[in-house]
C-alpha cells in the first residue's frame, strides 16, 4: 500500500502548529474519508476537494481514500487544509508519484472550479511551517502575498489555482510570475488623527504626553469636560514612530486572525474601544478558537481608554499584567495560550459622575459619597500602574508657546525609544535605572525612599520617567530636576 505524505498547520491557541497529513488508497467505496480530530469545516472539505479535482477533468477518487492528520489529539479547523488535501488525493490515487510532495506544505481553500482562496490567520500557520527544516516549498494563494512577503522567505512560492499548483509540484513547470504587492498602498479606513499643534494651550500636558510616548509610560488624565484630554489623546497617534520589520509581522500577526491585511502599513496601531465592551473583547478569548481582544490589537502602538471608571471592573482590572509585562496568559481547562499586549496606554477620566469636581468654571452637583464611590471604581494596584498623571483644565488665557511639530516630537520620541533599547533599559531594572542618578539624585531618591509611602513599583516608574526626561534632553544622566518632574508627575495619593 503506497502513502502520501505532506504539510500543513492548524492554529494552536495563538500559535501554529504543524500538521503532518498522510493519505492512503484503500479498497473500498469510491470516497474521501479524514481522522484526526477534523472540525466541521474540515469535514466538509471532502466535498469541495473532490468537486475541484472533477472540474480540472480528474476522475477522482477511484476507491476510498484515507487521509490522516497528524497529531491526532489536535482539533483541526479551517479552510485552509483544502488545498493539501487535494493534493494528497491525487498522489494517493495513482495519478502522481507520492515523492513529489512529500517536502512540500500547502495553504489554500478551494473554491468549486479549483480557485485558491486567502487564508485567515495566516501568519502563524506560515510561521509553523517555516521552523520546519524538512519542507523545502511551500505553497500558498497569491491573494496571501503581502503577508507572506514579510518574511522574505524562497521557500514560498503564490499559486492562483490548483491547475497551477499541479504544473508546478508534479510537472517541475515554474509559477507565473505574481504581480509585486504594492507595499505604499494607502490603509483603508485609516482614521485621520489630529495633529498635536492642533490642541490649543496645554503646553505642558503636550509635554507630559511626549514623556508618556517616549518611555511607553502610561499616562492618566483627569479633568473637567471639554479640557481637551480626549483631543490630546487622540493626537498621540501622530506621534507614535512607525513599525520596524520586527514589529510589523508582530502587529500583522494578530491582526491576520481577523483575516485582515495590513498591507505593508508600518502605522502603529490606535485602538480606542468604548467602554461599554465586555472582558473578553477587551482582553481576548473564546471557547473553540481564541481571538485576540483590544489589548493585543493595540500591540506596539496606543491603547487610549475614554472614560475609564466607566469601563468594567475586571476589564480594568486585566490590565495588571499586559501593563507590567506586555503579554495576556488566558487560562483554558487544557492548556495556557499567551498573547502579547505590549502598548503604550492612555486613559481620561473625569473627576466625578457630573465631571466638574474641583473645576474652576462649573459647580459640582454630586455629593461626597458619589465622587468618592466614582473613584474607587479604579483600584489602587491598577493606579499603582500609572507613573504619569496630569489634571488638565480648561483654561483660554494660556501662553501660546513654540511648541515642535508633530513630525519633530515624533523623531525625538522615535530617538529617545532607540536610546532606551540601547542601554537595555526600555522595561525597568531598578538598580541600573540607579546607575543613572547623579549624586544630588540620587540623595533625594534616598531621602523618599525613607519617608514616602511610595511602593517599590512607584519608585522604579518615578526613575524610569526620569531617565527618559533626562534622554529627552539628551542626557544619560538623571538629574536632580528630572527625579523632581518625575516625582510631581505621580499620580496623587488622594486617588490610591
Amino acid at each position: 500500500m503506497m502513502i502520501s505524505k505532506t504539510f500543513s498547520s492548524c492554529l494552536d491557541g495563538f500559535d501554529g502548529q504543524l500538521v503532518v497529513l498522510e493519505a492512503s488508497r484503500q479498497n473500498s467505496l469510491p470516497q474521501i474519508h479524514i481522522t484526526g480530530l477534523p472540525g466541521t469545516v474540515v469535514q466538509e472539505s471532502r466535498e469541495r476537494v473532490k468537486a475541484s479535482l472533477n472540474h480540472l477533468g480528474f476522475d477522482t477518487p477511484s476507491k476510498k481514500i484515507l487521509i490522516h492528520l497528524s497529531p491526532a489529539e489536535t482539533k483541526k479547523t479551517g479552510s485552509h487544509f483544502d488545498f493539501a488535501i487535494a493534493m494528497n488525493v491525487l498522489s494517493a490515487d495513482g495519478f502522481f508519484p507520492p515523492k513529489k510532495i512529500e517536502k512540500c506544505a500547502f495553504l489554500g481553500e478551494l473554491t468549486l472550479s479549483g480557485e485558491l482562496r486567502p487564508v485567515s490567520h495566516f501568519i502563524p500557520l506560515l510561521e509553523a511551517l517555516l521552523k520546519h527544516p524538512t519542507i523545502e516549498k511551500i505553497l500558498v494563494p497569491c491573494d496571501n502575498q503581502l503577508e507572506s512577503g514579510l518574511f522574505r522567505s524562497d521557500k514560498v512560492f503564490h499559486c492562483r489555482d490548483l491547475k497551477e499548483a499541479i504544473r508546478f509540484c508534479f510537472y517541475d513547470e515554474p509559477i507565473l510570475s505574481v504581480p509585486q504587492a504594492n507595499q505604499h498602498h494607502p490603509p483603508k479606513n485609516q482614521p485621520l488623527f489630529p495633529f498635536i499643534e492642533q490642541v490649543v494651550g496645554q503646553e505642558y500636558a503636550k509635554r507630559v504626553l511626549t514623556i508618556a510616548l517616549a518611555g511607553c509610560h502610561p499616562l492618566l488624565l483627569e479633568g473637567p469636560p471639554g479640557s481637551g484630554k480626549t483631543l490630546l489623546s487622540h493626537s498621540a497617534a501622530s506621534l507614535l514612530p512607525s513599525l520596524n520589520d520586527e514589529e510589523l509581522v508582530e502587529v500583522s500577526r494578530v491582526y491576520s486572525f481577523f483575516g485582515e491585511q495590513r498591507e505593508g502599513n508600518r502605522i502603529a496601531p490606535f485602538r480606542s474601544p468604548h467602554h461599554s465592551i465586555s472582558s473578553a473583547a477587551f482582553l481576548g478569548g473564546g471557547s473553540s478558537q481564541v481571538m485576540p481582544g483590544e489589548l493585543s490589537l493595540a500591540h506596539r502602538g496606543l491603547l487610549f481608554l475614554d472614560e475609564l471608571p466607566e469601563f468594567r471592573r475586571d476589564a480594568i482590572e486585566g490590565l495588571r499584567e499586559p501593563l507590567q509585562s506586555g503579554e495576556i496568559h488566558l487560562h483554558r481547562v487544557s492548556k495556557s495560550i499567551l498573547l502579547p499586549a505590549r502598548f503604550s496606554l492612555i486613559a481620561a477620566m473625569n473627576p466625578c459622575p457630573c465631571g466638574y469636581s474641583n473645576s474652576n468654571h462649573e459647580r459640582c452637583s454630586c455629593s461626597s459619597e458619589a465622587i468618592r464611590s466614582y473613584r474607587k471604581k479604579i483600584s489602587g494596584p491598577i493606579l499603582d500602574r500609572f507613573p504619569l498623571y496630569l489634571w488638565m483644565e480648561t483654561s483660554w488665557n494660556q501662553k501660546q508657546e513654540s511648541t515642535n511639530t508633530s513630525s519633530e516630537t515624533r523623531q525625538l520620541i522615535e530617538a529617545t525609544r532607540k536610546k532606551l533599547r540601547e542601554l537595555g533599559l526600555s522595561g525597568g531594572g531598578w538598580l541600573r535605572l540607579k546607575a543613572h542618578l547623579d549624586l544630588p539624585s540620587s540623595q533625594l531618591l534616598s531621602k523618599w525612599e525613607t519617608k514616602s509611602r511610595a511602593s517599590f513599583r512607584r519608585i522604579e516608574n518615578i526613575l524610569r520617567v526620569s531617565l527618559t526626561t533626562a534622554l529627552l534632553d539628551k542626557r544619560d544622566i538623571i538629574s536632580k530636576t528630572d527625579l523632581e518632574e518625575a516625582w510631581a508627575l505621580r499620580s496623587p495619593e488622594s486617588l490610591i
